[in-house]
């Protein structure tokens, strides 16, 4: 009886510590508003239920297993979709756009091959008070959504090649004082021919000490994403970049940005500022931001404002109020509105 009770306790630690060196996860989020849309240019207004008013609704797996001597193997496989329609994507793109990558890490960084994040993406998002709302965020419009229908834009972001990229290697670096970076580096797949040697590439850096933070970001694209993910790119060679830095006096956090996107063709020449702040209000945060772009090639501009409030109900869950205006030079502006409910799962 002893020797039974001794085996099924060694069996039971056994099985605790095989299930301790590995996990996976289900997570995602879902974000959905209801408003009025009017972009620079639009004719009307248009009445919207629709999806990733503060952060583009997705879900997804993840899992690492400790594999030992201080080295882990991670996955991370997340697909975008539509929160008023369930349809796939951010706008039709392929099953997990998001994320689909396989890594390992150690004391020395982490090794990611696969989908995953553009140098520009994390700056973007993390230096404006908006995040990463692709419908209300000044910073994150003027940088990667397009205005107008398609083939007739009225504006074009600053960074073609989006914000994940596909076929990519990257190298995350541990942090050292407070600093840590990304490198870059997504193959063409474009074989022999002229475009054979045709990839992206860049980096971003992140420093934080106290209040202060402090990023920066330079990319070199030729290949476009997601579609298709080995396109390339129609306008040539194009270069970005961005400084920015926050400020947190506990009262009122600061955001601010500087860049410049250009390409070969020397038909995009465009430099974009931002400045914002998130204050504590009650249950939630005032927030408020703006950005202006010009390009000196069109002599035009974009100019959008935003003013919202974000109130948490948990701390999973959310609702938020955002009013938008958006001015294009030659174009009547736009005035927007939207109240939504994201969750975190």
């Amino acid at each position: 009886m002893k020797k039974s009770l001794i085996l099924a306790t060694g069996l039971s630690a056994f099985v605790i510590g095989a299930h301790a060196q590995s996990s996976v996860q289900l997570s995602g989020l879902a974000d959905v508003y209801v408003g009025s849309m009017r972009m620079a240019g639009d004719a009307v207004s248009k009445n919207v239920v629709n999806s990733g008013g503060m952060t583009t609704s997705w879900w997804g797996m993840s899992g690492s297993e400790d594999l030992g001597g201080g080295l882990t193997a991670s996955f991370v496989l997340t697909s975008f979709f539509q929160m008023d329609t369930g349809a796939t994507g951010r706008f039709g793109e392929q099953q997990f756009s998001r994320d689909a990558n396989v890594s390992l890490s150690n004391t020395l960084g982490t090794l990611t091959l696969g989908r995953s994040k553009a140098p520009n993406f994390l700056p973007t998002v993390m230096f404006n008070p908006m995040g990463d709302s692709y419908t209300f965020s000044p910073l994150v419009l003027h940088s990667s959504v397009p205005v107008g229908t398609f083939g007739a834009y009225r504006w074009t972001g600053t960074v073609p090649a989006d914000t994940g990229w596909s076929n990519q290697i990257t190298y995350s670096s541990p942090t050292f004082s407070g600093l840590k970076g990304n490198l870059h580096y997504q193959l063409g797949e474009q074989g022999t021919g002229a475009n054979e040697s045709a990839h992206n590439v860049g980096l971003n850096l992140f420093y934080s000490a106290g209040p202060l933070s402090l990023t920066a970001y330079w990319e070199r694209d030729e290949i476009n994403n997601p579609f298709p993910p080995n396109a390339v790119l129609a306008s040539g060679t194009q270069r970005a970049w961005m400084l920015g830095g926050t400020y947190d006096a506990s009262v009122v956090k600061l955001f601010a940005t500087a860049g410049k996107s250009s390409n070969s063709a020397s038909t995009i020449d465009k430099q974009t500022t931002s400045l914002g702040i998130s204050a504590p209000v009650g249950g939630g945060k005032l927030l408020a931001a703006v950005a202006h772009t010009t390009n000196d090639v069109a002599n035009t501009s974009r100019t959008t404002a935003t003013l919202g409030y974000d109130y948490t109900l948990s701390k999973r869950t959310d609702v938020y109020a955002m009013l938008m205006n958006d001015k294009i030079t030659s174009f009547q502006s736009g005035n927007s509105f939207g109240m939504g409910v994201r969750h975190r799962f």
